[in-house]
């Protein structure tokens, strides 16, 4: 022990002291807390004598309600009523003719409908973590592009969207017919993981008259809303049809035969289909060949693989003796 330094003992008195003091105030912050929940007219003299002394306690408990209650209402799911949608939809149409460079930014949420998993939704993967319960797995190969999915590659087809940007893993953008240069997969896909920063995607560092118009589509709070031009409360597909009508467009029906991925698919050999855990992936049996539904989506080669240009398997060039 240094020379002047306080002895065991005296470092175990301090030490309880410490203790008894935290108790004291956390015996205090639950007095407070059950005062401040009863009505003003229910509380005794003693106990507005106790809120009086404990000015800074009262503001803490204050500010930490409603930090709850704020955190409470952006996990709400709000929907606007049918008229107040539709006149937003058409307010959203005419966006959509008069863009010059439309870029649309999708998330989870346009996934659910096919029985994928959002992240803060009801059902989400967080918010079911946070309740303690268990979360389902679900198995990607299985899900098929939804509505929206559909609508968006009809809209980029008509030259209406130019790009998309995602956040989804899924890989339903591309197997909708989206084409592999009209999207950008920010965490990759089922395929390939990709981890990027996109801090210029938002143009946030331009003055606001030259910050392009957002329009947002979702149930619940975004960080974004204050920015945005438009606000739309409803599911993805009932707004995304609601807006293919509004535009006279037609929303192609999904078809296996025109998925990439059963399109590069390779069949199981002979002996083989026991040597497997999961579900085979095929064509549905009732589906009729492309002949009788159509030209596929798309008679370039596929080219580069399923990740796309630059991301393909290499081969070994040959050398030449």
């Amino acid at each position: 022990m240094a020379a002047g330094g306080p002895s065991r003992s005296e470092r175990k008195a301090a030490e309880r002291v410490r203790r008894l003091r935290e108790e004291q105030q956390r015996e205090r912050l639950r007095q407070v807390s059950r005062i401040l929940r009863k009505a003003a007219a229910e509380r005794s003299a003693e106990e507005g004598r106790l809120l009086a002394e404990s000015e800074d306690l009262v503001t803490e408990l204050q500010g930490r309600s409603r930090r709850r209650e704020g955190l409470k209402r952006r996990q709400e799911e709000v929907c606007d009523d049918p008229e107040e949608l539709r006149r937003k939809v058409r307010e959203l149409a005419g966006a959509v003719r008069n863009a010059k460079y439309l870029v649309v930014y999708t998330g989870a949420g346009i996934s659910t409908a096919a029985s994928i998993p959002d992240y803060r939704g009801p059902n989400g993967v967080w918010t079911l973590l946070q309740k303690g319960r268990s979360i389902s797995a679900a198995d990607l190969s299985e899900a098929e592009p939804t509505l929206t999915h559909m609508s968006i590659a009809r809209l980029h087809e008509q030259k209406l969207v130019q790009h998309v940007v995602s956040q989804n893993c899924d890989g339903l953008h591309l197997r909708s017919g989206l084409p592999r240069t009209a999207i950008s997969e920010l965490h990759g896909n089922m395929y390939i993981e990709v981890l990027k920063k996109y801090p210029r995607l938002w143009c946030m560092t331009k003055p606001p008259s030259r910050r392009p118009k957002l329009y947002i589509v979702n149930l619940q709070w975004t960080p974004k809303d204050d920015w945005a031009a438009l606000k739309l409360h409803g599911k993805c597909d009932d707004v995304m049809q609601l807006l293919m009508d509004e535009l006279g467009l037609e929303i192609p029906p999904y078809s296996r035969w025109q998925d990439p991925i059963f399109a590069l698919a390779t069949p199981l050999r002979a002996g083989e289909e026991g040597s497997h855990s999961r579900k085979s992936l095929c064509r549905s049996r009732e589906d009729p060949p492309p002949g009788d539904r159509g030209a596929p989506l798309s008679s370039a080669p596929v080219l580069g693989g399923w990740f796309g240009r630059g991301c393909a398997k290499r081969t070994k060039r040959r050398k030449i003796t």
